[in-house]
C-alpha cells in the first residue's frame, strides 16, 4: 500500500504534464520573442509578489504573533507565485520543444545528406580500391628486387681498405687476444706479472 501512496500521485503528475504538454501543442505556439516578452512580465510579477512578502514579513516582525502573521504572510506569497510559476515552467518547456525540434530537423537534415553522398562513397571506395592494388603492386616489385639482391653474389671491392684507427686506438692500443698469444708468450706475461706483484709487497 505503501508504494502506491508513492507512485500515485508521481503518476498523477506525469499525466498531468503530458496532458498540459498536449494541450499546448495542439494551441497555436508563440514565437520566441513572445515567450521572451512573456517571461520578463512574469519575472516581474514574481519580483513585485516577492516585495510585498518582504514588506508583509516586515509588518509582522511588529507584531506580537509573530509565527501566525508570518504563515499567512508565506501562503499568500506562496498562492500568488504558483500561477506565475506554472506560466514559467509553460515557457521553459516550449523553449525546450522548440530546441527539440530544431536538433530533430539537424539530425534529419544530416542524414539525407548523408544519403545522398552514397554515390560519392562508392566513387571513394573505388579509388581506394585502387591505391590498395597499387601499394601491393610496389611491394611485391620491392620484395622481387631484395630477392634478386640477395641472390646476386655480394660485390667486394678490389682492395679492402684497412679500417683507420681512431686517435683513441693509436694511444692505447687495444691488447692482442689470448688466442693469438702463444704459449711461451703468456708465460712470459704470466711471470712478468708475478714478478711486479713481489716488487710491491
Amino acid at each position: 500500500m505503501s508504494v502506491f501512496r508513492k507512485v500515485f500521485p508521481i503518476g498523477c503528475v506525469l499525466m498531468a504534464c503530458l496532458g498540459s504538454s498536449a494541450a499546448l501543442a495542439a494551441t497555436a505556439q508563440p514565437t520566441p520573442a513572445q515567450d521572451a516578452a512573456q517571461q520578463a512580465a512574469l519575472q516581474q510579477q514574481r519580483a513585485q509578489v516577492q516585495a510585498e512578502y518582504a514588506a508583509q514579513r516586515g509588518a509582522c516582525l511588529q507584531r506580537f504573533f509573530v509565527n501566525d502573521c508570518l504563515d499567512a504572510a508565506h501562503k499568500k506569497e506562496r498562492a500568488a507565485l504558483a500561477p506565475i510559476d506554472t506560466d514559467l515552467q509553460a515557457i521553459a518547456l516550449r523553449g525546450r520543444l522548440r530546441a527539440a525540434e530544431d536538433e530533430l530537423r539537424r539530425v534529419q537534415a544530416n542524414r539525407a545528406a548523408s544519403q545522398r553522398g552514397q554515390p560519392d562513397r562508392a566513387q571513394a571506395e573505388q579509388q581506394s580500391a585502387a591505391r590498395e592494388a597499387d601499394l601491393a603492386q610496389r611491394q611485391q616489385q620491392a620484395a622481387q628486387r631484395a630477392a634478386q639482391a640477395a641472390a646476386a653474389p655480394p660485390k667486394t671491392p678490389a682492395t679492402a681498405a684497412a679500417p683507420v684507427p681512431t686517435p683513441a686506438e693509436r694511444l692505447f692500443p687495444a691488447p692482442a687476444p689470448q688466442s693469438q698469444m702463444s704459449p711461451a708468450q703468456r708465460a712470459a706475461e704470466v711471470k712478468q706479472a708475478e714478478a711486479d706483484f713481489a716488487a710491491k709487497q
